[in-house]
């Protein structure tokens, strides 16, 4: 649950109904039906505002309008970012997009979202991308700018360039031994159940007990 709707829910007591109240996806009222110990019966009323399409098109021509200010160097990509973005979390970091896997700013293009790939795979380092319609799960309607800060071609690992991704990698490796060994210490000892079809595929691990 977003963070303004369980603040509410979890307020109210039974039989209550919240005032109205606004989350990103729009304008909610909440009735607490029953308390069950931890668990909340719920009844919910989401109103979504209709975006008309003069609204719209003032997003679009106030995204334009900052491009050009980008491409003509009167304002950086992170300056027109803080200025006109809403998305909270990239607008007060210079617009950039953080890897929620690695918590850096980094991507490999082929895990990328497909989508996200394609708008970006033939910009150069710094070029702004046109401006882009897009939408998720709060907007049916968004537009976005796109830019490429640092792209690193394919190339031979050198530690200093690429300690982050080694990193991961070792850590991953560390994980996966770990696991191996626990799962080798505990195995004998597990009651473990088969489906009679699967009994004759290759384990890397000892489930039918063998030895």
């Amino acid at each position: 649950m977003v963070k303004e709707f369980r603040d509410i829910a979890f307020s109210l007591q039974e039989g209550e109904i919240s005032e109205p109240f606004k989350s990103e996806f729009g304008y909610h009222i909440i009735y607490l039906e029953k308390i069950r110990g931890q668990e909340y019966d719920i009844q919910h009323i989401l109103l979504r505002p209709r975006i008309t399409q003069v609204a719209i098109d003032a997003a679009k021509e106030k995204l334009e309008n900052a491009r050009s200010r980008i491409v003509a160097g009167d304002l950086t990509f992170a300056e027109a970012a803080l200025e006109v973005s809403d998305e909270k979390e990239t607008k007060y970091d210079g617009g950039q997009l953080r890897n929620p896997a690695t918590q850096d700013y980094s991507f490999e293009l082929t895990k990328i979202d497909p989508e996200l790939y394609a708008q970006v795979q033939n910009l150069k380092d710094n070029e702004v991308s046109l401006v882009l319609k897009d939408e998720d799960r709060t907007n049916p309607v968004k537009f976005k700018l796109l830019t490429v800060t640092n792209r690193i071609d394919e190339h031979d690992a050198n530690f200093a360039k690429d300690y982050l991704k080694i990193k991961e990698l070792a850590l991953q490796d560390k994980q996966l031994k770990t696991i191996e060994k626990w799962q080798s210490e505990k195995i004998m000892e597990t009651y473990i159940k088969l489906n009679g079809e699967h009994r004759d595929c290759e384990f890397n691990s000892n489930w039918l007990k063998n030895k």
